[in-house]
C-alpha cells in the first residue's frame, strides 16, 4: 500500500498493528476487516504482515471454490513450516466421498494443534482474504482454532464484504461471542484520498473538474480509483484531454463486480439492461430475485462505488458490464425487460425491443420510427437516425420505406451533409415512382438544389404536382418551388423562358403558410424573407427572418436558419445577423456539421464589419479542414467572404489559393455564386488585373438583372465595376454606373460605399462632401475597414484643396482603423512603414494579443488564467468545440505550443 493509501487507513492500520502486537506478546486475537469491495481491506492486512515478523499463513476465498470441502485449509497448509503435521483433507477420503465426523474432528483437532505449537516458538499470522466466499468445511476448522487462540501468540485476520446479513451468520455469531475478537469496518475512500490517489498518478497540478469526475466514477472504490487513473494518464501521454475510462477502469470495475458475489451480479446485470429505467420493482420482477435479495445487494454494490440508485457512475462501467453478457442472456433480460415494462418513454420501449433481437415487422417498425421521431423533436439526432434506420430495416412497405429513409436523411444532413447524399439517388427513384408524400419529395427538392443538382430537383417537382390533391400538398410543393428558385436562379428548367422579374417565385402568402406544418412553414417564411430581401423590401425581410430565428427548435432544418440569416445579410442587417449567427452556433445542440453549415453568414457579417480576421477564421474553418464538400452549393458563401477579407489583409497568395478550390458546377447558377463572382473581381483588383476585375463585376450584374435579384444586399456589383473603371479609359461607363446605382433605394454602408466611388469620378471641390457624408454613414455599420478607406480618401480630398492640418488629422484617424483591421495593403497606401508608428500596432495590449479576434481573446484570456476548455464553453455559453478551435487559432496567431505557454498578458486581456 501506497504512503497516500496508508494516510486513507492510518486509524485501521493502527488498530490492527496493535491487535498483531498483542497476539505476539501471548495474547492471541481474531480480527475480521469488513467494508465494501475494493476499499483497500487486503491491502491493510498486507500493511500489517509486511511489518510483522511472524510466519504468515495466507489463503485467499473465491466463489468457485465454495463448493468444494476445505479449499481454504489446502491453501493454508500449502506451507512448508506446517505441510508436514497436517494430513492433507483430499488424501483422507475417497474420490467423491466427503470426510467421516471422525475424520473431519481428527483433521481439526491436528491444524489447531500444529499452530498452537508453531505458535510457542514464533508468532503466527493466518490472513484469509474474501472469506464470505469460504466453503463450510474450512470454516468449521477455523472456528476450533478461533476458539483457542486466546492465549497463544496467533493473530487471524479475515477480510469480508461488509453486509447486513453475513453470508456466513453461525459461523460470525460465534467469532462475535469470543471475548478475542475485534472488528475493523473499512468505508469507501473519501473525495480527499482519491485527490491524493488522482496526483500521485498525474501530478500535482491535476485541475478540480477532473478530480470532481474521477470521485464520481470511481465512489471511493479504490481498484476503480487505480484502474481509471491509469487510463488518464495514458490517455493524456498521447494528447487526450478530460477523463478517459478505458481497459484498466473497465477490467478493475468488472473485477470488482464479480468478487461482490452471483446476487449482486445478477442485479447489476439486470441495471445494465434497463438503463435509466431502472428501479427496485423492475429489477426485482426481472432478475427473479425477492426484495430483500435485491436491497441487500444494491447496498453492497452502492457502497462498493459500483452504482447510484442503480444507475452506473460512467458509461464505461455500464459498457463492460453489458458486453460480459453473452448474447442469449442479453436478448432474455431484454425481453423480461418488455413483459414487465408500462407507460414509459417510446424510445425505451424501443430499446428494449432492438436488444432483445425483434427487428422485423410492422409492429417493431412502428416502435422504432415513433421513437426517432421523438428523439429528432429532442434534439437527441444521433439516436433518432439510429432508430429511423431500424424501422427502414423493419419494414416491408415501399411506401413506409421511403418515409423513413426521408426523415433518417433528414436528420443526418444536419450531422453529416455529405454522409446523407448517397441516399439521394435512392430517394430521387422513390419520388419518381410516387412512393413520396407531397412533403417529404419538398424535402427532397431542397436537398437536391442545395446538392447541385437543380435539374433533378426540377424534374421531380414536375412529377409530383398531378399527385398533389390537399392544400397542404399543394402548399408543400409551393414552397419547394420558391426554394428551388431562390438556390439555383440561373439553372434551366427551374423557372423556363423567364428571365428578369419574370423568374421570381412567388412568395407564399398567408393562407398557404397556415397549410403547412412548423418546419415547414418556419422554412417558406424564411425563403419568403430572403425574397423580401432581394426584391426592396427590407425591412419585412428583416421582421421575417427574426421571426424565424426567434420560433426554430431544435427540430428543424438547418437550411432554415441559413435562409433566414441569408435574408438578414441581404436586407443589410449586419449587425442583426451578426447576433443570430453567434447565438446559434453557441447553442450546445449544434454540431459541428451544423456550425460549418453557418460559417457563411458568420464570415459575411464579420467581413461588412471590417472584422477581417475573423472573416477569415469563419471561412478557414471550413476551407482548411476540407470541408468544402459538406457544403454544397452553400460552400460559395464562405469561400467569397473569407477570399474577400484575406485579399484586404494582404494575403493574396492564400486568396489565390482558395480560389482554387473544385466546387460543384452547379454554384455558377446559384445565389451564392454571385459572392464568389464578387470575391474573384476583389482579387483581380488587388492584384493590378483590372479588366478581369470589370469583367467579373460585369458578369456578376447581368446575372443578378436577369435571375431578377439585382439588390444591393447581395452585391454592389455596379459600385465594383466603377471601381475597377477608375484605372482604365472608360471613365463615362463608370460615372454612368454610379449614376444607376444611386438611382436604387440602399441602406447605409450600401450608400456610404457607392458615395466612395462616385467621389473618385467627381471634381475635387465635389469629393469632400460626398466623403463627408460617407464617413457618418459608416459610424451607424461599424465597419472600420471601409470607414478607413472613405478617411483615407478624404485625407487625400483636403490635402489637394491644401487643408494639410485636416488632411494629417484624417490620415491618423484612417491609419488606426486600417491597423485595427489587419489592412496591410491599406497601411502601405496610407505611408505606414512595417515596425514604424501606426504599422499593426497601438498602445496598451502588445500586437501579438491585439491580432487576436474579440472571441478568441476572450477564450485565451480564460485559458491563460488557468480555466479549463469545460469552464470557458459553460462562461461564454458557446460548445467545447468551439473553445477548442479558437485555443487553435490563437497558439497559431501567438506561435506558441500549448496554453501552458500563453502570455502573461492575456489573464488580463478579456
Amino acid at each position: 500500500m501506497e504512503s497516500y493509501e496508508l494516510d486513507a487507513r492510518e486509524d485501521e492500520l493502527r488498530r490492527l498493528e496493535e491487535a498483531v502486537g498483542q497476539a505476539g506478546n501471548g495474547r492471541g486475537v481474531v480480527v475480521t476487516i469488513t467494508g465494501p469491495i475494493a476499499c483497500g481491506k487486503t491491502e491493510l492486512l498486507d500493511a500489517a504482515a509486511a511489518k510483522s515478523d511472524a510466519i504468515t499463513l495466507r489463503a485467499v476465498c473465491s466463489e468457485e471454490e465454495r463448493a468444494l470441502p476445505y479449499a481454504l485449509i489446502g491453501q493454508l497448509i500449502d506451507n512448508p513450516a506446517v505441510a508436514s503435521q497436517v494430513p492433507d483433507p483430499a488424501a483422507m477420503a475417497l474420490p467423491g466421498e466427503h470426510l467421516s465426523p471422525e475424520a473431519e474432528n481428527r483433521l481439526r483437532g491436528d491444524l489447531t494443534r500444529t499452530l498452537l505449537a508453531l505458535a510457542a516458538e514464533r508468532p503466527v499470522l493466518i490472513g484469509i482474504d474474501d472469506v464470505h466466499h469460504a466453503d463450510t468445511a474450512s470454516l468449521n476448522c477455523l472456528l476450533h482454532l478461533a476458539r483457542r487462540v486466546g492465549p497463544a501468540r496467533i493473530t487471524m485476520v479475515l477480510t469480508e464484504l461488509r453486509r447486513l446479513t453475513p453470508a456466513h451468520s453461525q459461523f460470525h455469531a460465534e467469532l462475535l461471542s469470543l471475548g478475542h475478537h475485534r472488528e475493523i469496518v473499512l468505508r469507501p475512500l473519501s473525495p480527499k484520498h482519491i485527490a491524493e490517489l488522482a496526483r500521485a498518478g498525474l501530478g500535482p497540478d491535476v485541475d478540480e473538474d477532473v478530480l470532481t469526475g474521477l470521485y464520481r466514477a470511481t465512489g471511493g472504490n479504490l481498484n476503480l480509483g487505480h484502474g481509471l487513473i491509469k487510463d488518464v494518464r495514458e490517455a493524456w501521454a498521447t494528447g487526450g484531454t478530460g477523463i478517459n475510462a478505458g481497459r484498466a477502469y473497465r477490467l478493475a470495475y468488472l473485477g470488482s463486480l464479480y468478487r461482490c458475489g452471483p446476487v449482486p451480479l445478477r442485479v447489476a446485470r439486470v441495471a445494465a439492461v434497463l438503463g435509466e429505467s431502472a428501479n427496485t420493482t423492475l429489477v426485482r420482477w426481472i432478475s427473479g430475485l425477492n426484495a430483500d435479495a435485491v436491497g441487500e445487494a444494491t447496498e453492497i454494490l452502492t457502497e462498493g462505488g459500483l452504482l447510484h440508485d442503480l444507475r452506473f457512475p460512467h458509461p464505461a462501467a455500464r459498457s463492460v458490464v453489458l458486453n460480459d453478457l453473452s448474447a442469449r442472456e442479453r436478448r432474455r433480460l431484454h425481453r423480461s425487460a418488455l413483459e414487465v415494462l408500462d407507460d414509459v418513454p417510446v424510445e425505451v420501449v424501443a430499446h428494449h425491443q432492438a436488444g432483445a433481437g425483434l427487428m422485423h415487422g410492422p409492429k417493431a417498425a412502428e416502435i422504432f420510427a415513433k421513437a426517432g421521431q421523438e428523439l429528432h423533436v429532442r434534439g437527441e439526432l444521433d439516436a433518432a437516425s439510429d432508430y429511423l434506420q431500424l424501422a427502414h430495416h423493419a419494414s416491408d412497405d415501399a411506401v413506409t420505406r421511403a418515409a423513413l429513409r426521408v426523415e433518417a436523411v433528414a436528420i443526418e444532413r444536419r450531422r453529416n451533409p455529405l454522409a446523407s447524399s448517397r441516399h439521394l439517388d435512392e430517394l430521387t427513384v422513390a419520388a419518381r415512382a410516387g412512393l413520396l408524400s407531397p412533403e417529404h419529395a419538398a424535402l427532397m427538392i431542397r436537398w437536391l438544389a442545395a446538392g447541385g443538382r437543380s435539374g433533378e430537383a426540377a424534374e421531380v417537382l414536375a412529377a409530383q404536382r398531378p399527385r398533389a390533391v390537399t392544400d397542404q400538398d399543394r402548399a408543400h410543393l409551393r414552397a419547394a418551388e420558391v426554394s428551388l428558385a431562390l438556390v439555383s436562379p440561373g439553372a434551366s428548367g427551374v423557372s423556363p423562358g423567364a428571365s428578369g422579374p419574370d423568374r421570381r417565385p412567388r412568395p407564399l402568402p398567408p393562407d398557404e403558410l397556415a397549410n403547412l406544418p412548423k418546419a415547414a412553414r418556419l422554412c417558406a417564411i424564411a425563403d419568403n424573407a430572403v425574397m423580401s430581401a432581394l426584391h426592396g423590401r427590407p425591412e419585412l425581410a428583416a421582421a421575417e427572418a427574426e421571426n424565424v430565428l426567434k420560433h426554430a427548435d431544435s427540430a428543424a432544418d438547418g437550411a432554415t436558419a441559413l435562409s433566414a440569416l441569408t435574408a438578414l445579410l441581404y436586407a443589410e442587417n449586419t449587425d442583426t445577423a451578426q447576433l443570430w449567427a453567434d447565438k446559434l452556433v453557441s447553442e450546445t445542440g449544434a454540431s459541428h456539421e451544423e456550425e460549418a453549415g453557418y460559417a457563411g453568414p458568420r464570415a459575411e457579417t464579420a467581413l461588412r464589419r471590417g472584422d477581417l480576421a475573423a472573416a477569415v477564421e469563419a471561412g478557414s474553418a471550413i476551407l482548411d479542414h476540407r470541408r468544402l464538400s459538406l457544403l454544397g452549393i452553400t460552400a460559395a458563401l464562405p469561400l467569397s467572404s473569407a477570399v474577400a477579407a484575406a485579399v484586404r489583409l494582404g494575403e493574396t497568395e492564400r486568396a489565390e489559393k482558395w480560389l482554387a478550390e473544385p466546387l460543384p458546377e452547379a454554384i455558377r447558377d446559384s445565389l451564392f455564386g454571385l459572392h464568389l463572382l464578387s470575391a474573384r473581381g476583389q482579387y483581380c483588383l488587388a492584384t493590378g488585373r483590372h479588366e478581369s476585375a470589370y469583367t467579373a463585376f460585369r458578369t456578376c450584374g447581368e446575372r443578378m438583372r436577369n435571375w431578377g435579384v439585382d439588390a444591393p444586399g447581395l452585391s454592389l456589383w455596379r459600385v465594383d465595376a466603377a471601381e475597377a473603371l477608375l484605372h482604365g479609359r472608360d471613365r463615362d461607363e463608370g460615372r454612368r454606373l454610379i449614376d444607376e446605382q444611386l438611382t436604387h433605394a440602399m441602406g447605409p454602408r450600401s450608400r456610404a460605399l457607392t458615395l466612395r466611388v462616385q467621389a473618385a469620378y467627381s471634381p475635387q471641390t465635389k469629393r469632400v462632401d460626398l466623403l463627408d457624408e460617407a464617413a457618418d454613414l459608416l459610424l451607424s455599420c461599424n465597419d472600420q475597414y471601409e470607414r478607413a478607406r472613405v478617411l483615407a480618401d478624404l485625407s487625400e480630398a483636403f490635402s489637394a484643396l491644401r487643408h494639410h492640418s485636416r488632411a494629417r488629422g484624417l490620415l491618423r484617424q484612417a491609419r488606426h482603423l486600417a491597423a485595427q483591421c489587419g489592412a496591410t495593403p491599406l497601411l502601405r497606401r496610407l505611408g505606414a512603414k512595417p515596425g514604424g508608428p501606426g504599422w499593426l500596432e497601438e498602445s496598451g495590449l502588445p500586437q501579438r494579443i491585439k491580432s487576436l479576434t474579440d472571441a478568441e481573446r476572450r477564450v485565451a484570456s480564460l485559458a491563460a488564467g488557468g480555466q479549463t476548455n469545460r469552464v470557458i464553453a459553460d462562461q461564454l455559453f458557446v460548445t467545447a468545440s468551439t473553445v477548442e478551435q479558437h485555443l487553435t487559432n490563437v497558439f497559431r496567431k501567438l506561435g506558441v505550443k500549448g496554453r501552458q505557454h500563453l502570455p502573461a498578458e492575456l489573464a488580463n486581456a478579456e
